[in-house]
């Protein structure tokens, strides 16, 4: 959905809710007070990553609970506000549409602030940022990347830790087969 569609609709719902509001004395008494109530609750919007031109980044225990829920595999990225290639990672690789696409269908993406949560960041062995973990649902770890992916580079690692070709194959076969 296109912001101008979302915007269009956020306008209707406030332009309904003002209208019922404005007629509200005009509604018949028969009318419960609970009825009246029920009209005006606000509408809830939710947009995927891809329309808000962000990830949608978890907390790593409730991420990883998710993960687990949904049979999807972890993406874990190590972070600091004080981090260039990190700064760099959010600029441009984590706005690229395909990227947002491709996380939000088949990852649970969870953010950690190596900084704010260091005994996570000791836990995962964290020498440099950024470091992006990949996970099976079940938190079986299955590599970890240090440094700045381009938005190819992460697309592929990304397509052969969701298929789990790290199975049967080494990533430079994965990657020559194209």
């Amino acid at each position: 959905m296109k912001k101008e569609n979302v915007l269009v609709a956020v306008l209707i719902v406030i332009a309904v809710g003002g209208i019922l509001f404005l007629n509200s004395s005009k509604i018949p008494e028969s009318v419960t007070e609970a009825a009246q109530e029920s009209l005006l609750e606000p509408v809830s919007v939710t947009l995927s990553s891809a329309e808000t031109g962000t990830i949608g980044w978890k907390n790593y225990t409730p991420g990883m609970a998710m993960a687990g829920k949904e049979s999807k595999s972890i993406f874990l990225y190590f972070h600091a506000e004080w981090c260039t290639y990190c700064t760099k990672l959010k600029q441009t690789t984590f706005k690229n549409k395909k990227i947002l696409e491709y996380l939000e269908n088949n990852f649970i993406s969870i953010q950690v602030d190596s900084d704010k949560e260091k005994a996570l960041a000791q836990e995962w062995r964290v020498k440099g940022l950024p470091t992006l973990w990949f996970l099976e649902a079940d938190g079986t770890r299955i590599s970890s990347i240090p440094g700045y992916l381009d938005a190819t580079q992460l697309l592929q690692v990304l397509r052969y830790v969701h298929t789990k070709s790290y199975n049967s194959m080494d990533f430079q076969d994965f990657i020559k087969q194209g």
